[in-house]
């Protein structure tokens, strides 16, 4: 038969076991996931990609296809005078582009000096009035900065004299033209990277026949208005 000190010690025994066996049941039943539930789920990353609606850096052809026009101004240098005129151009491609382009300049003897003007009878102008192709050269192999050209043109040309006894501009009212066919053929380059204006020099040979004389001094006449002429150009682009 127990003493009721048995009893006790052996009754608390039976609750500390009851106990231990409850909580760890308890804690095993809350690590553990319930049936049927999933993982939650990784976030995922919710960094913002910014892309811009056009390149922020656009290629010389993009540029080339916005401003595909140009017009601007250019004077020439010849044996012959010195002369200055407008052009207007469009880009039909990046290898290709068209120009018109009406120049006037003055001519001269090839005998004929500024300086001995006693004998001197009429002035002569020369306005070619051309349309004209150029293909550029070498674009895959030469950087934008650089865009060397052929060139090859036509048109009329309008040979004029004005009597050289008469003041400059009133003389124009005595002035004698005729209209000849003319060309030229020619190398030339672009330079720059701006895409709203061009600067460039070409060098032209002008096949001008002209049919009879032009007489420039008493001594001296003129039957062939051909020759080298040497351009510089500056443009804007729209």
């Amino acid at each position: 038969m127990r003493s009721p000190g048995h009893a006790r010690a052996f009754n608390m025994i039976k609750i500390a076991i009851f106990t231990l066996v409850f909580g760890g049941f308890a804690i095993s039943s809350q690590a553990q996931s319930p049936i049927g539930s999933t993982k939650p789920s990784t976030s995922s990353d919710t960094a913002m990609v910014f892309q811009p609606a056009q390149p922020l850096i656009k290629s010389p052809q993009e540029l080339a296809r916005e401003f595909p026009n140009t017009w601007g101004f250019d004077a020439s240098f010849s044996d012959y005078g010195f002369g200055g005129g407008v052009f207007i151009g469009h880009n039909f491609s990046s290898d290709v582009s068209g120009m018109i382009s009406a120049d006037i300049g003055t001519a001269k003897g090839s005998r004929e000096f500024d300086l001995i003007d006693v004998n001197k009878i009429n002035r002569i102008f020369v306005i070619p009035i051309m349309a004209s192709v150029q293909y550029r050269l070498f674009r895959e192999g030469l950087s934008d900065n650089l865009r060397p050209y052929v060139t090859a043109g036509a048109g009329p040309v309008v040979a004029m004299t004005t009597p050289y006894n008469e003041d400059f501009f009133a003389a124009f009212a005595d002035a004698k033209s005729k209209i000849v066919p003319g060309g030229f053929v020619g190398l030339g380059a672009k330079f720059g990277l701006d895409p709203k204006s061009s600067f460039g020099a070409s060098l032209r040979y002008f096949i001008i026949p002209y049919p009879g004389s032009l007489q420039s001094t008493t001594t001296e006449s003129l039957t062939n208005l051909s020759g080298l002429f040497l351009t510089v150009s500056y443009g804007f682009n729209f």
